[in-house]
């Protein structure tokens, strides 16, 4: 998978715990090598970590959503936010 946006979402994590960060990192390595074609491909690699929303794909990556947008069939996810559990619950991200 291509992933647009990479340096926003490297970026928004450096101001975060070096777990979250290197969690990411992690995270951006994966998608760079993956081939998914739907959402229960994501399952695979994911397990319950991942859940769709609208459009939306939000991974739960420890104390932190990483919110994105995936085209399967360009294969490319586009980066939207990285946010805490309170600023995720608070939904403005859907706006």
């Amino acid at each position: 998978m291509r992933l647009i946006k990479k340096l926003n979402v490297v970026q928004d994590a450096q101001s975060l715990s070096p777990s979250i960060q290197k969690s990411v990192l992690a995270w951006c390595k994966v998608v760079k090598h993956a081939d998914w074609n739907n959402l229960d491909d994501i399952r695979k690699t994911y397990d319950r970590s991942v859940d769709q929303v609208g459009k939306f794909l939000v991974f739960n990556i420890k104390s932190y959503r990483l919110i994105v947008v995936c085209n399967f069939k360009a294969k490319i996810i586009y980066y939207r936010y990285l946010l805490s559990h309170e600023e995720y619950d608070k939904g403005r991200w859907k706006l």
